[in-house]
């Protein structure tokens, strides 16, 4: 089972063994602005990973693509890929590729992975939150993604940033078009905008983690401000869904400090007086989604 992931800055790709595993996986930067030479850098990955591939694992049985944005009459909407936005890419892989092509969310993708093969394992309901540059969700429950109705389920990010301080009324634009998402305010380019406005110097989210580390006070206080963000967009969820477990991929699964912090916020936030609801990281890394496109396909789902 091949599967695909496509977000701003990468495309991974990865094989999947009958049981789940990943046993081959690759990546290609993403290309910018040009929706044709995406095209062809996703052809370039297929060819690469159709190599190693065996008989009963070739591109004929079709293969799985996860990317943020919503698929609607045939073109994908919503997406923070700019190249990708309104455009057929379904039809086009498919011609590209000579194959089928299941599209899914980025979101439900990584979540369904870390859930039946990663921090998830046994746990009947998960939410999934990728908070990297962008940033995606998805819920599986007992095993099973809920795309919904609209396939916008798990979408967390663009819904309006909880409880905001005055501050952050003043809002943010967003890529989607409306203003005070919380990925403006929950997400690693979101923290590396609160640290240049503090420093005046562009910092990269890792190095400012680091620096926090290191007792730097303009570092400490950014992270602390994403910290209490986070408290306030995963007590939302928890509002709503009342998952068991919450998974956090990207950039933020690399900060340790996030999952000792974030549960602290959660008083005064969250309806429950003690939550039980584990806030955890990411185990698959940074192809999750890309063997969880490949896992969807299989599926049906």
């Amino acid at each position: 089972m091949l599967g695909l992931s496509v977000d701003a800055e990468m495309i991974n790709a990865a094989i999947l063994s009958d049981g789940g595993e990943i046993v081959s996986s690759d990546q290609i930067p993403t290309p910018q602005d040009s929706y044709r030479d995406c095209l062809l850098a996703i052809n370039t990955l297929v060819d690469r990973m159709s190599g190693k591939l065996n008989a009963s694992h070739d591109t004929a049985t079709g293969i799985g693509l996860g990317v943020a944005g919503i698929l609607q009459e045939d073109r994908l909407q919503n997406t923070p890929i700019g190249a990708f936005n309104d455009k057929p890419i379904k039809q086009d892989l498919q011609a590209a590729l000579g194959c089928s092509i299941a599209v899914h969310g980025y979101g439900e993708c990584f979540s369904l992975f870390e859930a039946r093969h990663g921090a998830g394992i046994g746990v009947k309901s998960l939410f999934g939150m990728h908070v990297d540059a962008n940033c995606t969700g998805g819920l599986i429950l007992d095993g099973r993604p809920l795309a919904g109705a609209n396939s916008i389920a798990g979408n967390w990010a663009h819904l309006p940033l909880p409880a905001p301080v005055p501050h952050e009324l003043d809002g943010r634009d967003c890529w989607c078009g409306r203003v005070g998402c919380m990925e403006t305010f929950v997400s690693g380019r979101a923290l590396e905008q609160d640290y240049f406005q503090m420093t005046g110097t562009p910092t990269i989210a890792g190095t400012i983690a680091a620096a926090a580390k290191n007792s730097d006070i303009v570092a400490e206080n950014t992270m602390q401000v994403l910290e209490d963000r986070l408290g306030r967009a995963t007590a939302a969820i928890m509002n709503l869904l009342d998952p068991q477990m919450i998974v956090i991929g990207g950039i933020v699964a690399e900060m340790d400090r996030v999952f000792i912090n974030v549960p602290r916020k959660w008083p005064g936030y969250v309806t429950a007086r003690s939550p039980v609801t584990k806030v955890v990281p990411a185990q698959r890394g940074p192809f999750a989604a890309a063997a969880g496109a490949a896992l969807l396909t299989q599926i049906g789902a």
